[in-house]
Parts: C-alpha cells; sequence; structure tokens
C-alpha cells in the first residue's frame, strides 16, 4: 500500500513539474544601451517598439530574474535620467517621452507580483521634476504617463 502511494506522489509531482509556466526571459532589446530605449520612444505618444517588436511594458513584465530585472532596470533607469535632464529644461518632448516610459513600466508592472514596482518607483523619482519644468512640460508628461499606461 505504502508503495502505490509513493508510486502515486511521483506521478504526481512529474504532472505538477510539468505544468508548470516556463518564464520567458526580457527580450535583449530591452537590456541594451539605453539609446535604444530612447530611438523607441520617439514614437511617443503612438506606439512604442523595440527594434525585435518588444513593448516597453514587456521588459518590465517579462524580467522575472533578479538579473533580467536588474538589466532592465539599469537601461530604462539610464534612459529615464538622459530625458529628465531635458525634460527639467522645459523640453516637452523629453517630457512626453519620459511619462510613456514610466507609464509602459507600471503597466508591465501590474502581472509582476511586485517584482518590478522598485523599478517603476525609480523612474517615478525620475518623473517627479519637482515643479522645476515649465507647465507644458508638466502637461506633456501626464499625457505621455496616460499614453505608457494604454498602449506601453
Amino acid at each position: 500500500m505504502r508503495r502505490g502511494r509513493l508510486a502515486l506522489l511521483a506521478v504526481a509531482a512529474a504532472l505538477a513539474a510539468g505544468c508548470q509556466e516556463e518564464t520567458s526571459p526580457a527580450p535583449l532589446s530591452c537590456t541594451g544601451e539605453p539609446d535604444t530605449i530612447l530611438a523607441a520612444l520617439d514614437g511617443a505618444p503612438g506606439e512604442v517598439r523595440l527594434t525585435d517588436g518588444a513593448t516597453l511594458s514587456g521588459c518590465v513584465r517579462l524580467a522575472r530574474t533578479d538579473a533580467d530585472l536588474q538589466n532592465v532596470g539599469v537601461t530604462f533607469s539610464n534612459a529615464a535620467e538622459d530625458l529628465e535632464v531635458d525634460a527639467l529644461r522645459g523640453d516637452e518632448q523629453a517630457a512626453l517621452r519620459l511619462g510613456y516610459l514610466v507609464g509602459a513600466a507600471r503597466k508591465g508592472a501590474e502581472t509582476s507580483s511586485g517584482v518590478g514596482a522598485e523599478l517603476v518607483r525609480r523612474l517615478e523619482r525620475s518623473a517627479a521634476l519637482d515643479g522645476a519644468t515649465s507647465p507644458d512640460a508638466a502637461a506633456a508628461l501626464q499625457r505621455g504617463l496616460e499614453a505608457g499606461e494604454a498602449r506601453g
């Protein structure tokens, strides 16, 4: 009887292991140079896709390992910091692109079980702009956030 239970448990464990969902790594375009992200953001507030077709939200959603998340985080954070500098000077297009990046990261982190929350927090810090920008750039940032959350 005991042998039968062990066999049943072994079969159940094998079936459970076979049913586990495989995790996909973040696409390589998500972890490359920040210039890749910045170039893709030229399409904001419309559709933004990386060179391999990945979306920015997909980069965050698919970054399931610590290493993937760190790599995506470095790339996204560097891009956000570049945009922040220009947005603080009142560059509306930079503010729009920064907002889109943050909105897309928020969208990707919604389904990441909290894994992407720290990345989003860091990006939001860049997007705070602390009132040190023009009202037009602040409005562009908000438009970008909305577009990124909707289409990111």
